[in-house]
């Protein structure tokens, strides 16, 4: 009888057991989900927080009257000091906008706020392009910098 009385109570056991597990899984699994939509939204702050540092930067009015230069005088019109100047805030978009790529490849940034970059991407290769391969005794290419795998997504994706 008693053994009758063992069996039913480890069979409960293993009911409340198998229950348990599966409200910890689930748990589980709805703790990931915010993780990862904090990791995102985070990432997303960090990089939007970069583009506004860059964004104060390239409003100063002697960066300013720089890119008015560049953009229509050409490349040759600018001193040393002057490509170096617009060559480093060029470069330091495209780094910022390499991380983005980056977190989208390893799925740390959402959907919606990749395809925000997408477009910014795409637009500003559009007016930078050219510059891809200008070479000046004062910093390298931007094609340089970059590695080959988000060169290759830009031009593919935006040419």
């Amino acid at each position: 009888m008693k053994s009758k009385q063992l069996q039913k109570l480890a069979l409960g056991a293993e009911i409340v057991s198998a229950i348990v597990v599966v409200a910890t899984i689930g748990f589980l699994a709805v703790q990931t989900m915010e993780n990862t939509n904090a990791v995102q939204a985070q990432m997303f702050q960090e990089l939007m927080r970069d583009l506004n540092d860059w964004r104060k930067m390239i409003s100063r009015p002697d960066y300013s009257a720089i890119d008015k230069k560049y953009w229509q005088e050409g490349w040759g019109s600018l001193d040393y000091e002057e490509q170096r100047q617009f060559s480093i805030t060029n470069n330091i978009l495209w780094g910022i906008y390499e991380s983005a790529y980056f977190a989208n490849e390893r799925e740390i940034l959402g959907p919606t706020e990749w395809s925000r970059f997408q477009i910014a991407i795409c637009r500003r290769f559009s007016r930078d392009h050219l510059m891809w391969e200008q070479d000046a005794p004062t910093v390298r290419p931007v094609s340089q910098l970059l590695t080959a795998e988000f060169l290759e997504y830009v031009e593919g994706t935006c040419s």
